[in-house]
């Protein structure tokens, strides 16, 4: 095998490897986002649960942000602002980048 071969072949295994990370990721901070909001809610474990489903379902659907912030203002009402939620879906994805990226060197 040639070596831009075997170079392409590994580019190719590294760009999955950060696209499947960068999955997990956002999983991970809906998972944080949707505790935070159910907290903030006083709805703990089953509105907590149910909010993961369907950020997971609506993130799936349509890449980016704007259906998350459209399912948490939803689920929050005047509870939280479009601003607050923009931060924290932020804060939690950089938090769920380092733990993932943690739970993957380890």
């Amino acid at each position: 095998m040639s070596a831009f071969k075997k170079r392409e072949q590994s580019m190719e295994a590294k760009f999955a490897r950060d696209g499947e990370l960068a999955f997990q990721a956002r999983i991970q901070a809906f998972r944080f986002i949707a505790g935070w909001a159910a907290q903030l809610k006083d709805d703990a474990l089953s509105g907590e649960r149910e909010l993961v489903q369907e950020l997971i379902r609506e993130g799936l659907r349509s890449p980016g942000n704007d259906r998350t912030i459209a399912v948490l203002s939803n689920y929050l009402g005047d509870l939280a602002d479009e601003a607050l939620l923009h931060r924290k879906l932020e804060e939690f994805m950089r938090d769920a980048t380092a733990v993932v990226g943690l739970a993957r060197a380890s």
